[in-house]
């Protein structure tokens, strides 16, 4: 991503960062998506730093996917029971718990792969040793 564009959606994100919290205190309520604004934040703030401070990105985007996967399976918890239930349930948040499980599911799947990769490298210098 360029610079350009980083900077703007990092001001775009602390903007709705903002905005959610004035909402919050107005209503003394905060919704689970409310926290999108300061995912795309962080997230962002990590790609910026990635050069400069790459441990402190890495931080950043660890924190960025906890969030999103707290915030996401609190709204889709919540939009799955009123699903089930027959009330009224809000569609974005639906589509957040599903988007989550994705998310939640590609990662598992990378962390898995990563891991296949260490274990056969091991053994294959294992063997290549032993000969």
């Amino acid at each position: 991503m360029s610079r350009r564009i980083s900077h703007s959606a990092l001001v775009v994100g602390s903007i709705g960062v903002l905005i959610n919290i004035v909402d919050a205190i107005g209503t003394g309520r905060l919704e689970p998506h409310a926290v999108f604004p300061a995912v795309v934040a962080l997230g962002v703030g990590g790609d910026l730093l990635k050069e400069r401070r790459p441990r402190t990105a890495k931080a950043l985007y660890a924190v960025t996917s906890v969030l999103l996967v707290v915030a996401g399976s609190v709204a889709g918890a919540r939009a799955w029971a009123s699903l089930f239930r027959g009330t009224s349930y809000d569609w974005l948040d639906l589509a957040l718990g599903v988007l989550v499980v994705l998310y939640v599911a590609v990662g598992a799947g990378l962390l898995l792969a990563r891991l296949s990769r260490r274990t056969s490298r091991s053994r294959m210098n294992a063997s290549m040793l032993s000969e």
